[in-house]
């Protein structure tokens, strides 16, 4: 198994659940972060709830040549994935606070 990079946490946006406790949004990973396995983490603030995906960082350095397929579009519905999860868990724990 390999390890996380164990770096200072930023904060990387913050989001306000709708109603429905759905949480959307877009986070922009800054180009100063080292290459290499992070761990994303979405924490509800008022849930303590947290929800955490591993991502991989590549370098924004220009190479010759790419050999392998560009994930992007699986990282963006990877996290849009953690999103719409973390809006329901948060739906899920406010119908039972409220029941």
């Amino acid at each position: 198994m390999d390890a996380f990079r164990l770096s200072k946490p930023i904060k990387l946006g913050h989001f306000t659940a709708d109603a429905n406790g759905t949480v959307e949004g877009t986070v922009t990973i800054p180009k100063w972060t080292d290459p290499g396995k992070h761990l994303f983490r979405l924490k509800g603030e008022e849930s303590k709830l947290t929800l955490s995906a591993e991502i991989t960082v590549r370098s924004h350095k220009p190479h010759l040549a790419n050999t392998g397929e560009d994930h992007s579009s699986v990282l963006l519905g990877g996290a849009a994935g953690l999103l719409a999860l973390g809006a329901g868990t948060m739906m899920a724990v406010r119908r039972r606070k409220h029941n």
